[in-house]
């Protein structure tokens, strides 16, 4: 069995050797067009320069015969001298150039003329006597220089010759290059072809076994696990599928230990639903019910399987399906511990009270699938507190007279009725007084929650402008707000709808509200009092730059007898309790937003008037 290590070097030693014939193959090519030019360039062009010399040095010739007939025959032997040298040199260069018969044929006839020329030139100078000069001057003239003009012609001729050996030499490389070329285009697609094929076929060989072992694997992952045999040529390849069969036994066996285990929770998990004492209903991604255990079937009834119902006709608290969705569209979990979360349902005619606690459910990638909710049964934590709320509440009847009665006491003897005293004993009572009146204050406060809670004391609800709710409250407590330099601002829009409230209990809101924010605020801060509409509701909110509310007593704030440690003392810490409970009763909800160092805004909702402002009557 050949391994798959030795198949790639193999088929890769197979590309070098066919990249090496290609390479050959061009340089072949390569080295023959560079000879075709090399003989253009070097045989043909050094003929063509030796004729051009050789025609020069004939003209310098004829040249030098010419000085000689002026009379100046050491001038005319030194420029036939020179002529004649040049002339032997081009000869020379041409003789060991030229390649074709026709050329060799030329270049005999012009060195049999330049013999005759050079015998005659020698007579024509060895004259010294007047005649002779005449004769040769004669002898130049007639036969002479035709003889110069027919070896002129000579060396033009071969000049041509070497011009057109040049043309047919560059043809013959032309056609030389284009036979190369095809011939390397050749040598190259067959080499790629070959190279395509020993490709082809490694990858063919490699992968068939690869892609069975994939298609093997995308089996398992769809849940088959049955084993599957794979041939393959490669030990590696074998090595990798008798691996991945192991691995796939291992699955199966620990598929099947995962879902009896699963089948185990599952059971646990039923049975601790179905056990819980608190009904629970689990709700998917659409707001309908998936199951709900048996204690939510003695309050609701049981639910069909199919199809799933909406939660809207199982329940009809609008706060319960409200804290659904949200869970669901807002992953927010509604877990309050006040009374905002407490729902009150009906149970064979027994009234009972739960919290209700609501948390979105998540599949794979923390995706929403659902929501769990469940309503916690408090009904004897809310009989315990009515019970304390009505203590209080006959408690505080009951101590509100002694009190009153021991605060005019206080002031009788202030006043010295009962006769003169000391100053130690008029500081004693003041100070006396001083404890009476907030202990007065405080009953007040606890019959005030108390009748709040019972529903005793129910807003007179009338149509009323937002101005008119807030100047009065803002007004009071201008002088405390000048006498620590805070700027309250109120800040009414004036097309603001009417709203329904009740003035003196708003007013006790808003005054509670601002009193706080300036107590809060150091010297020289702000306060503002803002107003907006929101759909069919007015927003009113007290804003302030001071110290902030700590996190964690942000959820606490509206509880009763809850103080921020460190903040300036007040009341007893039922302001904020009473004022929300009053906006409850309002129809509305009052929510804080707070940041340390940065200030607080309180801000609450009022239901908006059908009735038309004045504003309005007058448009």
């Amino acid at each position: 069995m050949r391994s798959l290590r030795s198949q790639l070097i193999l088929s890769h030693l197979l590309l070098v050797l066919i990249l090496g014939i290609v390479m050959s193959g061009a340089s072949v090519e390569f080295f023959s067009i560079t000879k075709s030019i090399d003989r253009v360039l070097q045989g043909n062009f050094k003929t063509i320069q030796a004729a051009h010399e050789m025609t020069t040095a004939l003209h310098e010739e004829e040249t030098a015969f010419a000085i000689l007939s002026t009379g100046d025959r050491h001038e005319a032997e030194i420029a036939y001298a020179h002529a004649s040298t040049t002339f032997a040199k081009g000869y020379s260069d041409a003789a060991q150039m030229v390649r074709t018969p026709a050329e060799r044929k030329i270049l005999n006839r012009v060195a049999a003329d330049a013999a005759k020329t050079d015998q005659q030139a020698k007579r024509i100078f060895s004259e010294k006597s007047l005649d002779g000069q005449r004769e040769a001057a004669l002898l130049f003239q007639n036969v002479l220089r035709p003889q110069l003009k027919d070896t002129r012609q000579l060396t033009e001729s071969l000049l041509l010759a070497g011009r057109q050996a040049i043309v047919d030499d560059n043809d013959a490389a032309m056609a030389n290059s284009r036979t190369g070329f095809w011939r390397s285009v050749g040598i190259t697609i067959s080499a790629t072809a070959a190279a395509v094929i020993i490709a082809l076929t490694v990858v063919r060989t490699i992968l068939t076994p690869l892609n069975q072992l994939a298609a093997h694997a995308k089996l398992v992952a769809e849940g088959d696990l049955s084993p599957n045999t794979i041939r393959a040529s490669q030990a590696e390849v074998v090595a990798l599928a008798d691996s991945f069969n192991d691995m796939v036994e291992k699955v199966a066996e620990a598929r099947q230990s995962d879902a009896r285990t699963i089948r185990k929770l599952e059971r646990i998990s039923e049975t601790a639903l179905e056990s819980m004492y608190d009904p629970l209903i689990v709700t998917d991604v659409d707001s309908n019910v998936i199951r709900i255990n048996k204690a939510a079937e003695q309050i609701f009834g049981k639910v069909p399987a199919s199809p799933r119902i909406p939660v809207s006709q199982l329940i009809s608290d609008h706060r319960v399906i409200h804290a659904i969705d949200s869970a669901i569209k807002a992953d927010h979990v509604s877990a309050n511990e006040d009374e905002s979360s407490h729902v009150q349902l009906s149970i064979k005619g027994d009234r009972r009270t739960y919290r209700l606690r609501v948390t979105p459910m998540k599949g794979s990638e923390d995706r929403i699938v659902g929501s769990v909710t469940v309503l916690e049964d408090i009904t004897h934590l809310k009989i315990v507190d009515q019970m304390k709320s009505e203590f209080i509440g006959v408690a505080s009847h009951d101590l509100r007279s002694p009190v009153t009665s021991l605060i005019l006491g206080n002031h009788l003897l202030i006043e010295g009725v009962a006769g003169p005293l000391t100053p130690t004993q008029i500081e004693v009572l003041v100070s006396q007084r001083e404890d009476l009146e907030r202990l007065e204050r405080l009953m007040r406060d606890l019959l005030d929650v108390s009748k709040l809670e019972a529903g005793a004391s129910p807003p007179k609800l009338e149509a009323i402008t937002v101005m008119e709710l807030a100047k009065h409250p803002v007004d009071n407590l201008k002088i405390q707000a000048d006498k620590k330099s805070i700027n309250l601002k109120l800040q009414i829009p004036d097309n603001l709808p009417l709203v329904k409230a009740d003035a003196l209990q708003i007013g006790r809101v808003l005054t509670n509200l601002v009193g706080n924010a300036l107590r809060h605020t150091p010297e020289g801060g702000s306060v503002w009092v803002n107003a907006s509409r929101n759909h069919n509701e007015v927003t009113l909110s007290v804003e302030d730059n001071g110290a902030g509310i700590p996190e964690e007593y942000r959820k606490r704030i509206f509880d009763r007898f809850v103080q921020v440690p460190g903040a300036p003392q007040g009341g007893a810490g039922l302001g904020l309790s009473i004022a929300r409970k009053i906006v409850q009763a309002h129809g509305g909800e009052m929510t804080v937003e707070s940041q340390l160092g940065k200030g607080s805004t309180f801000s609450f909702t009022l239901p908006i008037s059908g009735e038309l402002s004045s504003e309005d009557n007058k448009s």
